[in-house]
């Protein structure tokens, strides 16, 4: 068992053994949804891998009792997501992908692990040419801040479970659909002898050298400092998520350290 508590703000473990979540007094009862092998073959590089069976869990709309009024009050949803360390064939286990519509961005924290966020800039006429790629890679007490217009998957490189947490607006969906269309993201994540690779995904008519980054330990504006837990923003500093809403009226410039 792994005390998240002081990690994430809110009582809750995980339990190693079942890679499940064990939600503490005064939570909402979260039943994790599944994201299935089967439903990810179209975004792996190997389309014949047969195992595991269950990638990773995602427990959405997680939040003690009482702040349901304040939540839902600032149009936000607060999830936990935990991504299993076992490989997908050749590539680091990951998630599906997903684009977000409009402009809305996305707030994720490292609670436990080691993950890398796999950022990519469509362009607005052809999905297929991808403008920008950052490779962010970040550990536990990282916040990693999703800018406007940015899909985006995360891969688990480490020998655990990766446990994120997400602010998210409630006011849209993610859509998955571009990156099932496209085979995946603009570049597969490999294991090999020599450690990782990179391999660009030849359904791209056009996808650029990615730019490393780390995320800012600090950025005041947003309330995120790392190694102190984002949740309670909400009691702090609310208005600090308002990015989250109305992401156009922020400068997104400070929000990684490239190297």
């Amino acid at each position: 068992m792994r005390d998240l508590r002081e990690a994430s703000g809110l009582p809750i473990a995980l339990n190693t053994q079942k890679n499940r979540l064990v939600l503490g007094a005064g939570l909402t009862k979260v039943t994790p949804a599944v994201r299935y092998l089967k439903e990810m073959r179209e975004v792996l590089v190997s389309k014949d891998t047969s195992s595991p069976r269950e990638l990773y869990y995602m427990y959405r709309g997680l939040r003690k009792i009482k702040d349901e009024t304040a939540i839902r009050g600032n149009k936000l949803r607060y999830d936990v997501t935990i991504i299993r360390h076992e490989r997908l064939g050749p590539e680091f286990m990951k998630t599906a992908g997903h684009y977000h519509p409009g402009c809305f961005g996305e707030l994720y924290e490292v609670l436990s692990g080691e993950g890398w966020c796999l950022l990519q800039k469509k362009n607005s006429r052809n999905f297929r040419i991808i403008e920008d790629v950052i490779l962010v890679k970040a550990r536990a007490g990282d916040k990693i801040v999703i800018p406007p217009y940015y899909g985006h998957i995360l891969i688990n490189i480490g020998k655990e479970c990766l446990v994120t947490s997400n602010w998210v607006s409630g006011e849209f969906a993610s859509e998955y659909e571009l990156y099932k269309k496209s085979g995946g993201a603009a570049y597969f994540v490999l294991e090999d002898k020599l450690g990782e690779r990179f391999e660009v995904n030849a359904y791209y008519q056009s996808v650029p050298r990615i730019r490393v980054a780390k995320p800012a330990r600090k950025i005041a504006k947003f309330g995120l400092k790392a190694g102190e837990p984002m949740y309670p923003l909400l009691y702090k500093d609310v208005q600090k998520l308002d990015f989250l809403n109305n992401p156009l009226k922020y400068d997104y410039r400070d929000v990684f350290v490239f190297l």
